[in-house]
């Protein structure tokens, strides 16, 4: 799309509101942010004015109705929306505003370019544009019927993320779609995750639920987790701040080393394994201090182990060292030592 196309779509706009009454054409230019870029509300508008928010929506349906027949007659709009037209079916029949924005004027941000695009476009009203809501940003089809499949198979790709639980690498995405039953075109799936608010991206290359920690961590702890996750072993509390760190999460906040030590401690997916280590309980970790370790394993054994067994399963899962467990294997208020040097939990 030629970005030329962008500098002399005001004069077409211009030329097509000038015929309109002043207060009209003032209304239509600020609701559709002609002059500045940026859209103005009923409300303020109709606060200048003196009148309702209303009645400015009004006006504004009649201005738009005055100028349908003008619209649709004009050579100048038919080839904005040919061009545009072209480039949504090259991208698959759909695009998020943005993405159409940067490749008309060269910038996705809110421009007077830009406005006078989606202006042009909603009056011809051959093309098809989806307002932002809470479930997707603002995009653009060419038909409803794009709109309407591109929805769905969004809510199919999430439905197949909820069930796996678990994000995927973005090269991973099209094999993993498809072998969930959802073959998509690459640039279908590009779309969606530029679209979709309840899909997300994280700062590793992985595309999954937008509401899972791993895609979109909230603070320390969600940050902790997802660096930890891709370590895939227990790290010492100093080393997680130091990964955070590097990661560099798009809020860049300076990273506290007692602050990521103490909000490990609260959360339940991270469990202290010895001297500062942390690993997560979904690698099958319990919390708990040694002694607690070795009543669960000896309550978990159908007989009792012997002093080398316990050692070496305590060591499994706690980073401790071996005079620590042999010290509480002391505790005769809570193990029995057998005459055949095995050890069992003590009766009450």
């Amino acid at each position: 799309m030629a970005m030329k196309e962008s500098k002399t779509i005001r004069s077409t706009v211009a030329s097509l509101v000038k015929v309109l009454a002043t207060r009209n054409r003032d209304i239509i230019t600020r609701r559709f942010g002609l002059q500045t870029g940026e859209r103005e509300t009923l409300e303020s508008i109709g606060q200048s004015y003196g009148i309702t928010r209303e009645r400015v929506r009004q006006i504004e349906e009649f201005t738009k109705a005055h100028l349908t027949k003008a619209i649709v007659e004009s050579k100048d709009v038919h080839a904005y929306t040919n061009v545009i037209s072209k480039f949504l079916n090259s991208e698959g029949g759909i695009a998020s505003e943005k993405r159409l924005f940067q490749e008309f004027s060269g910038s996705h941000t809110h421009s007077v370019a830009n406005a006078s695009l989606s202006f042009l476009l909603t009056m011809a009203g051959s093309l098809i544009h989806s307002e932002e809501n809470d479930r997707f940003e603002s995009f653009w089809a060419v038909s409803k019927k794009h709109a309407e499949d591109f929805r769905s198979a969004a809510d199919k790709l999430k439905e197949i993320f909820s069930k796996h639980a678990k994000p995927v690498a973005v090269a991973s995405l099209a094999s993993f779609a498809s072998s969930n039953g959802a073959s998509y075109p690459s640039q279908y799936l590009e779309a969606i995750m530029a679209i979709s608010k309840e899909t997300g991206r994280n700062i590793f290359g992985e595309v999954g639920l937008a509401s899972w920690a791993e895609v979109n961590p909230k603070g320390v702890r969600d940050k902790a987790y997802l660096v930890m996750q891709r370590e895939g072993k227990p790290q010492h509390f100093t080393n997680i701040a130091k990964l955070i760190a590097q990661a560099r999460f798009d809020d860049s906040k300076r990273v506290n080393i007692q602050t990521v030590h103490n909000e490990l401690i609260k959360d339940k997916r991270f469990v202290l394994v010895g001297r500062g280590m942390y690993g997560l309980s979904e690698w099958g970790y319990k919390p708990g201090t040694v002694k607690d370790v070795l009543v669960d394993i000896l309550k978990g054994s159908r007989q009792p182990l012997q002093k080398a067994d316990l050692v070496a399963k305590v060591l499994n899962v706690r980073m401790v060292k071996e005079n620590t467990i042999l010290l509480n294997l002391q505790d005769s208020s809570s193990f029995t030592k057998n005459d055949d040097g095995t050890y069992e939990v003590r009766k009450a």
